[in-house]
């Protein structure tokens, strides 16, 4: 096992260049989110995801880190209007967020409503995609969470798709406040959907190095988890670098 660890994370930084870091429980604390930003810091993750009320203060303490800032959209159940998600989005952007998760409208894809989520991730896209033109400080990633603990696999495929023509850069398994979060499966079939070239990001449930590796193998190429610092600090004993 540590010699698949090692082929799949050659150094430390192949493996936080894959880590998003997630703190959005609603019972936690400001100290706790304090302490989960200078963590993250230090960890030198891909992107750290907070709740919007938290996004000012993470972006001074992110300051300088190579750390982007990330933020929830319609978060987590997705069934906000559209003008909410794009002031959310507004708001997060204003903020210095360049990545943004938005929950897809579940309620309206397990209902046949195709033109509805197009329009609906499109409307989050196209206000990422403005600001990308009017700041021209590179690109504003945008994933899809689709919640697939709630979808059969053919409204897995259509939420994927949707995603896709919506011009979206990720479809994500879970908001880690479903029924379930991520699995191999779901992950595998989801990459299998939107081909090699299309960002997949396994999150909800993912704790330890080995759950990590496991959705990397599976086609994820993104990696949300609240315990981002733990897997790393995982990595970090079973291969001492100095």
């Amino acid at each position: 096992m540590e010699d698949e660890y090692l082929e799949l994370f050659p150094s430390p930084g192949h493996l936080t260049y894959l880590l998003d870091a997630t703190l959005l429980r609603p019972e936690a604390t400001e100290s706790d989110y304090l302490a989960f930003l200078r963590e993250s810091a230090d960890g030198r993750f891909r992107a750290v995801f907070v709740p919007p009320c938290y996004l000012p203060m993470a972006r001074l303490e992110l300051q300088g880190s190579g750390v982007a800032l990330g933020a929830p959209i319609g978060f987590p159940l997705g069934y906000v209007s559209t003008d909410d998600k794009k002031a959310e989005a507004v708001f997060a952007l204003q903020q210095g967020a360049t990545e943004l998760d938005m929950v897809i409208n579940i309620s309206a894809l397990k209902s046949g409503r195709w033109d509805r989520v197009r329009e609906d991730i499109a409307a989050v896209v196209g206000m990422a995609r403005r600001y990308d033109a009017g700041k021209g400080e590179g690109h504003v990633v945008v994933k899809v969470i689709l919640e697939t603990c709630y979808l059969t696999r053919a409204e897995m495929q259509r939420g994927a798709l949707l995603s896709m023509e919506a011009g979206a850069d990720f479809v994500k398994t879970s908001t880690g406040f479903g029924e379930r979060g991520a699995t191999a499966e779901d992950v595998a079939f989801l990459r299998e959907v939107v081909g090699p070239g299309f960002g997949v990001k396994a999150s909800g449930g993912i704790r330890t190095l080995r759950g990590v590796a496991e959705m990397v193998r599976a086609g994820a190429n993104r990696i949300g988890t609240s315990a981002a610092y733990t897997i790393l600090q995982e990595y970090l004993h079973i291969f001492p670098w100095k």
